[in-house]
This record gives C-alpha cells, structure tokens and sequence, in this order.
C-alpha cells in the first residue's frame, strides 16, 4: 500500500507543483530514514535471518559472493543465512554509513520508490511494478509510512512553504 498525504490548504495557496516538491523532499527523507535501518515507527528493523540458507546464482537479484558453493555449483551456502548472504555479496565494509538491515540488497527496490501522484491536494509515495515485492517487504519492515519525526519534518516545510508564499 503507498504512502498518502493529504492536505487542507488554501487552493489559492498551495500548487500541484508545490505538493511534487513536497513529495520528492519526503521520498529523500523515506530513503534517508530506511538507510539508517529505522522503520516507519521509528524502531530499528528486525536482524535480517541467519538460519542457513542456499542462494542459486542465477536469478539472484546480487550477485552471490563469499559463501561455500555447493556440491552441484549452482548454489553457494552462507551458514550465516541471508544476513552473510548480504554481507558477503554487497562487500558491507566499503559501505560506510549503510545500516545492517537497510532493505537494500541490487537497489532495486529504493530505485522503484517513487512520487506516484501529486496534486493540490496532497501525494502518494509508492512502489513501481518492477518493485512490487517492496509490499511483502513492507509487512515485515514497514518502510513505506511516516515516522513521527518525517511527519514534524513535513508539517515544517509545509509552513516555510506558506510563510514565503504569504510574504
């Protein structure tokens, strides 16, 4: 399900263009948010497993690398589950900055999110067909909603906003 925001302002006031910026400016802030490996209510996302797992080399969304490849070769083993899966195929120490649990493993799926709607009245966030699994996602991390802190940071631009357009 996408994010939506909507508003009660003066139609005089507040433009289309006005809610696009608004969107893109709290896009960034999802992004920034769910790079930090903080979810939507503000808590820090669950580990990711480390039951062990087998990752098929083809079709992988990433490249698997590190790991034990397995007797037939087209599967490599991580003991560690997906979380040495990660770890090992994204090279995690030259990602400074990157949380652990980070819900980035190609890109594809922040690549995918994206303002899907803006209007006057207010703007959806949501997630494009090639990224329709970020909803699964979503359920066990929830990413795609507000915190209170991307709420405080919205009603804030909001009122610059206002204040320069009623000066």
């Amino acid at each position: 399900m996408a994010t939506k925001v909507k508003f009660s302002l003066p139609r005089s006031v507040w433009t289309a263009k006005d809610s696009a910026r608004l969107a893109n400016d709290t896009l960034a802030s999802i992004k920034l948010r769910t790079s930090k490996g903080i979810d939507a209510n503000g808590e820090d996302f669950d580990e990711y497993s480390q039951e062990p797992i087998y990752v098929s080399k083809r079709g992988a969304r990433l490249k698997p690398k590190g790991g034990q490849p397995s007797r037939t070769g087209k599967s490599i083993y991580y003991e560690g589950g997906y979380q040495q899966y990660k770890h090992d195929s994204r090279r995690r120490a030259k990602l400074a900055g990157s949380a652990d649990v980070d819900l980035v493993l190609s890109g594809n799926m922040m690549n995918n999110l994206v303002v899907k709607k803006a209007t006057k009245r207010g703007f959806s966030i949501g997630l494009t067909s090639k990224a329709g699994y970020g909803y699964y996602v979503n359920i066990d991390r929830e990413f795609l909603g507000l915190s209170e802190d991307d709420v405080d940071i919205l009603i804030e631009a909001v009122s610059i906003e206002l204040r320069k357009k009623l000066t």
